[in-house]
């Protein structure tokens, strides 16, 4: 099971194709607030939605995932009850999400997620394409360019952002970026925007295992990305973890979160109930670019909850320690079976609280292998 999850990882960083989604029904219907419905098994059950309301008033809009999978999916994020999302955060045209890296997989499912859930986002890539190609008009997404090699390309897209979800990975020194240049500098850059225009908080997409480097999950997505993108790509995003906490250090009115998922794959989502987040880079298996995407809008809708936080995302079945020679985590350090995915998240602890309380689990110290001074790519 850890070869295939090994192998499974590599698929992170492997180039990105269309996403299977079942084309929106026409006509308009009525919607719910998909962030205020609870969970369900049937997570392919079609949604029919959605009244939206924006700054004109209530309009009757057509759903951005009706008839998909996705869309039920997307409703689970919080349940009916005591919401626990920063309502301030995509709320306005004038302030909206910032997703990098929306031309891939994961970055194209949170601009869909987010929008489906009536919050404005800003979809980035280089070239400021519709990601969509005009096939999913939503009065919620604009489209922009973003080049996050680039300091003063993000600085310009970020200005006015209430959140950033960094979705970017390297796609090869000719079509944009190694892994030292998306994974190291962009981090950092973002960061560093980020903390110049006072956005209230970071989002990123990492890896898991990221922290293990004797683990096969590790060796093997160096071993098989440095091929198609570049060298070390997991000594490249365990530096830019670094690089982003470092610069974060002493900040209380920004924050940050670090999602690092699993092999991913794209099947459909597996359910908040068959989704298993943990803390201190000890467990593996596979996970759905959705539920990727799933709980990296949580993540970021949580607001302050999940500021200084890093976890593991994985499915439930298959999941398993990325090394034999790993303790096994104390139970508050591992979250499953809840019925939201916003659920899976409460308790967390920060990165200062992990290193406190269990310093000896955590890999604290490696920060990637033979890595440059992240201004000398600059």
């Amino acid at each position: 099971m850890m070869i295939r999850s090994a192998v499974a990882l590599c698929l992170l960083l492997l180039p990105e194709s269309s996403l299977a989604f079942v084309a929106p029904r026409a006509g308009y219907t009525t919607r719910t607030n998909v962030l205020t419905q609870s969970t369900s098994d049937d997570i392919n059950e079609p949604i029919r939605s959605i009244r939206d309301d924006d700054e004109e008033g209530t309009m009757n809009r057509r759903s951005f995932f009706v008839g998909s999978g996705l869309a039920a999916a997307s409703a689970l994020l919080l349940p009916n009850v005591a919401l626990a999302e920063d309502s301030s955060i995509g709320s306005s045209k004038d302030h909206p999400i910032v997703v990098l890296g929306a031309g891939g997989k994961v970055g194209k499912l949170c601009t869909q997620i987010l929008a489906d859930s009536g919050k404005y986002v800003s979809a980035t890539t280089r070239s400021g394409r519709d990601v969509f190609d005009g096939s999913s008009a939503s009065p919620y997404v604009t489209f922009a360019s973003a080049d996050v090699t680039k300091l003063d390309s993000l600085e310009a897209a970020l200005k006015g952002a209430s959140g950033v979800i960094f979705a970017a990975s390297a796609s090869g020194k000719k079509k944009g970026g190694d892994p030292a240049h998306v994974d190291y500098l962009g981090v950092y850059n973002t960061a560093k925007a980020c903390l110049a225009a006072g956005v209230p908080k970071l989002a990123v997409v990492s890896a898991g295992t990221v922290s293990r480097p004797d683990s096969a999950g590790f060796k093997a997505t160096n071993f098989f990305v440095k091929y198609v993108y570049g060298e070390k790509v997991m000594d490249y995003k365990i530096a830019g973890e670094s690089a982003m906490r470092d610069l974060y250090a002493g900040q209380s009115a920004c924050g940050y979160t670090v999602v690092r998922p699993g092999g991913l794959n794209d099947k459909p989502s597996v359910g908040s109930s068959k989704v298993h987040v943990s803390q201190g880079d000890v467990y593996s298996s596979e996970i759905s670019r959705t539920d990727v995407a799933l709980v990296t809008v949580a993540a970021l809708l949580k607001g302050k909850a999940t500021d200084g936080t890093t976890f593991e995302l994985n499915q439930v079945e298959g999941v398993g320690k990325a090394m034999d020679s790993l303790p096994t985590p104390p139970t508050e350090l591992v979250h499953a079976g809840a019925s939201t995915f916003d659920g899976l998240l409460d308790g967390l602890l920060t990165d200062a609280q992990l290193k406190s309380k269990y310093g000896d689990l955590i890999n604290d110290s490696f920060k990637g292998s033979g890595i440059e001074p992240v201004t000398s790519l600059v």
